[in-house]
Parts: C-alpha cells; sequence; structure tokens
C-alpha cells in the first residue's frame, strides 16, 4: 500500500463520517485531531507530518468551548487544563502508527 492510497482510504473515511456526524474541527471532538490528519496526509504523503499536525490541533483544542461530543460533559472551567480526549486519543494513535513505520 502506498501513502497515497492511505490518503484516498482516508479521506473517503473521512467523508463518509462527515456525513454521519455534525461535528467539526472547532467543536473540541477527535474532529479536531481527524480533520488535519487527513488533510495533511492527502497534501503531502507523510504519516509523520500529518500525525504531528494531529497532535498540535489537539493540543489546540484546550481552552475551547465544547459543543459536540463528550467534552459537553466536562465542567467548562476545565476546557483550559486538558484538550478534548477524543482529539487527544486520536492524535496519540497517529503518533504511534507514524512511529512505527
Amino acid at each position: 500500500m502506498t501513502a497515497e492510497l492511505w490518503a484516498q482510504a482516508a479521506s473517503t473515511a473521512l467523508g463518509a463520517l462527515e456525513k454521519a456526524t455534525p461535528a467539526r474541527p472547532g467543536d473540541r471532538t477527535l474532529m479536531d485531531a481527524l480533520t488535519p490528519f487527513v488533510a495533511t496526509l492527502s497534501e503531502t504523503g507523510d504519516v509523520h507530518r500529518a500525525a504531528h499536525e494531529a497532535k498540535e490541533k489537539a493540543d489546540g483544542t484546550k481552552g475551547m468551548t465544547a459543543s459536540l461530543g463528550r467534552s459537553v460533559y466536562v465542567d467548562a472551567s476545565n476546557y483550559g487544563k486538558v484538550p478534548d480526549p477524543g482529539a487527544f486519543g486520536l492524535a496519540e494513535f497517529f503518533v504511534g502508527l507514524a512511529e512505527g513505520l
């Protein structure tokens, strides 16, 4: 499998997910990590860069107001202390994937 094929598969999967959920980047959900991962992988074919971008964007959810996902159940006073759990977990998966290649 090539990086191009992985990028196409990821893009198709993201498109299907976007039809099933209203969540988008900025909602403080796993989409904050998934969308930039897929976009960077599609643009560059570089899993390491894509994983780094996902991690950076997941970290950027600190302080973001939650409108969807698990974070809506977290006391808003804690938003600035931790990233969205879904975005963080997915970014860690991508980092591990990249390190394993």
